[in-house]
C-alpha cells in the first residue's frame, strides 16, 4: 500500500483549494503546480531557489491569462479574457467535484512509470512514502499543460525537472537522466496508485 507523506496531502490540498478558486470543473497540471507551490515544502523551495520566476503569483496569472493559449486563441479570433474562454461551464457555477483532468491523469502515469524505474536502478532513493516529489515530476511531463504554461511564461520545464531531480539526489551525486519515454515492462502498480481513488474529469 502506497503512503502519502504530509507534503503530497499538502499540495494536493493546495492544488483543490486554487482549481475551486479558478472557477475550475477539474484540476489540471497547473492547479497542481500552483498547489505545489503554495504548499512550499523543503523539495519546493529548493526549485524555486533555482527558478526564481516560479511564484504563485506568476503563475496563477499565467493560468488566468491562458498564456500557453493566447496564440491559437488570437488565430480563432478570441482573447483569453473572452468569456467564452473563460467562464464556467453552465450549471456548474465554477465548482470542483475533485476531480482530475485525463492530462493530470495521463502525465501522472508516465512519471510514476519513470520514477519507479529510476528507484528500482537506484538513481533515485526507495522512499517508503509518495511525497511532493512525484506530483513535480508528473506536473512537468512533456504530456501535461503545465510545460507548456512555464514555456510561455519564459521558463524552462526541462530547467525545473532538473532542479527537482538534483534535490532529490544526496550532494555531489551525479545528475539524474529523466528517461524520455516509460520504460517498458510488466504492469506496476504504482502507475495508478497516486489517483487510482479520484475520478477522471469527462
Amino acid at each position: 500500500m502506497l503512503i502519502y507523506d504530509d507534503t503530497f496531502v499538502a499540495a494536493m490540498t493546495a492544488t483543490t483549494q486554487e482549481a475551486t478558486a479558478l472557477g475550475a470543473r477539474a484540476y489540471g497540471s497547473e492547479h497542481l503546480l500552483l498547489g505545489l507551490l503554495r504548499a512550499d515544502d523543503h523539495l519546493t523551495q529548493q526549485v524555486v531557489r533555482a527558478c526564481p520566476g516560479l511564484t504563485v503569483p506568476a503563475v496563477r496569472d499565467a493560468v488566468r491569462g491562458a498564456v500557453d493559449d493566447a496564440p491559437h486563441l488570437a488565430r480563432l479570433g478570441l482573447a483569453a479574457d473572452d468569456p467564452a474562454v473563460t467562464a464556467p461551464a453552465a450549471g456548474q457555477g465554477g465548482r470542483l467535484r475533485v476531480k482530475h483532468t485525463p492530462e493530470l491523469q495521463s502525465a501522472s502515469n508516465q512519471a510514476s512509470v519513470k520514477w519507479a524505474h529510476l528507484r528500482r536502478a537506484h538513481a533515485l532513493p526507495k522512499e517508503r512514502t509518495a511525497s511532493s516529489a512525484v506530483l513535480w515530476l508528473a506536473v512537468l511531463e512533456p504530456s501535461a499543460r503545465a510545460p507548456r504554461l512555464l514555456e510561455a511564461m519564459g521558463i524552462d520545464p526541462d530547467g525545473v525537472r532538473a532542479a527537482v531531480l538534483s534535490a532529490l539526489v544526496p550532494a555531489g551525486a551525479g545528475v539524474v537522466t529523466w528517461p524520455t519515454e516509460a520504460p517498458v515492462g510488466p504492469v506496476m502498480r504504482l502507475v495508478h496508485a497516486l489517483f487510482e481513488r479520484t475520478n477522471i474529469a469527462r
